[in-house]
């Protein structure tokens, strides 16, 4: 009886044992598995992370180009910001007086004399007067372009301050009789130098562009002796010519674009800032002159 009991327990314990081992292998089984379910959510992981990573450094770099473009933007602004104050706090110039023919002609007699020196001055006067243009623009100006004002009546100037390039001045009734009677100074400079040749340069450097400071300074020098040659001492520099053809040419015509054409300006502001203002008396007149019905034309 005892013998049978051992052998059942014996037999159960074997059963058992067997269990264990099957469950054992089912669970080493499923740790295989388990294992490669595991390999393959690493791998998707990883795959996951570079296409992240990929993705941040495309961010990243289109983030810098923002970050670029607005810095440029940012600098742009407050480089405009530094020229307007700048320009606001310039030193402002004493107002100066225009050109009359008067004056002119008092310069002209002023810087008389045989020498090129003199003949580049009375030049450089009669040319600005005439065209209005900057002394800075005379610099670049060729013999052959002075023989086309000289025959034709026009110049071809390159503008410096962001105007037109290549801008025809056109002359006046009255600015190509001035620029006859200086025909003997175009003529002297004429047999000088070659049509290619600029027209103002050095006495000493003939083929050299002459700086704008020295030919500043000789307009000036003349300038200042007329001023001083006059009662009312009036206030001229080299500016002066292109104030005196711009208030003429307005004068003349009353039309402010066509004046803002002719002498180049990109904005209508800059020409009406040398326009000076019409009284009553000259507002009604031009009103009066207006023909019937031609204000409300269309």
């Amino acid at each position: 009886m005892n013998k049978l009991k051992k052998l059942k327990q014996k037999k159960n314990e074997l059963i058992t044992e067997s269990e264990i081992e099957s469950k054992l292998d089912i669970l080493v089984k499923g740790q295989i598995n388990n294992s490669e379910e595991l390999e393959a959510i690493r791998h998707d992981l990883q795959r996951g992370f570079i296409g992240l990573a990929l993705r941040n450094e495309k961010l990243n770099q289109k983030l810098e180009i923002a970050v670029s473009e607005l810095n440029a933007m940012k600098k742009e602004r407050e480089e405009k910001a530094a020229r307007r104050d700048k320009w606001s706090n310039r030193k402002r110039l004493p107002k100066r007086d225009p050109i009359s023919s008067e004056i002119y002609n008092l310069l002209i007699k002023e810087s008389e004399g045989l020498s090129y020196i003199s003949t580049r001055t009375r030049i450089a006067i009669c040319i600005l007067t005439v065209t209005g243009i900057r002394i800075s623009e005379l610099l670049s100006l060729k013999v052959g372009q002075l023989e086309t004002l000289l025959e034709e009546g026009w110049i071809s100037i390159d503008r410096l301050k962001r105007g037109p390039s290549n801008h025809k001045a056109f002359l006046t009734w009255e600015g190509k009789k001035l620029v006859k009677d200086r025909k003997r100074d175009f003529e002297f400079l004429f047999l000088m130098k070659a049509k290619n040749s600029y027209v103002f340069t050095s006495d000493r450097k003939p083929n050299q562009m002459l700086s704008r400071q020295t030919l500043t300074m000789d307009v000036n020098k003349v300038m200042h002796s007329v001023s001083n040659l006059l009662p009312s001492k009036p206030k001229i520099t080299s500016h002066s010519f292109r104030i005196g053809y711009i208030s003429q040419l307005w004068k003349d015509t009353k039309d402010i674009e066509f004046v803002r054409q002719t002498i180049g300006h990109r904005n209508l502001n800059s020409t009406s800032s040398y326009v000076t203002v019409m009284d009553d008396e000259e507002r009604k007149n031009r009103i009066l002159n207006i023909k019937k019905g031609n204000i409300y034309a269309a």
